[in-house]
Order: structure tokens, then C-alpha cells, then sequence
């Protein structure tokens, strides 16, 4: 499993596995990057929302965490 980051400018973060592209990450003007899954994988809800459903879409507050939930969500 291999997994790649595309730039997308201007706020823009595309991961690509096997060169197939599997999220968006997307800066926020308010400041945090949210990531959005391509397909059907979906987000876990939080551990402390446990009855939440599980989304496409989950917030980050920095690039860098958000670049580690794909990777880690992507290695499992």
C-alpha cells in the first residue's frame, strides 16, 4: 500500500493509493482542513459522540493531522 499526496491548489490535498485518488483534504478559511473520503469509506464517529453515524466527511485542525487519519485509516 502506497499512499500519495497531490497538491491541488490553492487549499487542496488529494491521497492517492496506488495511484487511484481516494480523499480531498480542503483548507478552511476559518482556519482547520476538513477530509472528504471518494467512494464509500466513511469516518468513524468521535469517542465521545459514540451514537453518531459515521460520515464522508471528518475536520482536522491541522494538515498534518489530517494527512495522518488518511494514512492510518488507510493502513487498516
Amino acid at each position: 500500500m502506497t499512499v500519495t499526496w497531490t497538491p491541488q491548489p490553492p487549499t487542496s490535498w488529494v491521497a492517492n493509493l496506488n495511484g487511484q485518488p481516494v480523499c480531498i483534504l480542503k483548507g478552511k478559511d476559518i482556519g482547520g482542513w476538513t477530509a472528504t473520503w471518494m467512494g464509500d469509506r466513511l469516518w468513524q464517529p468521535p469517542a465521545h459522540m459514540p451514537r453518531a453515524t459515521p460520515q464522508p466527511m471528518s475536520f482536522f485542525s491541522t494538515l498534518e493531522d489530517a494527512k495522518a487519519a488518511v494514512e492510518q485509516a488507510l493502513a487498516t
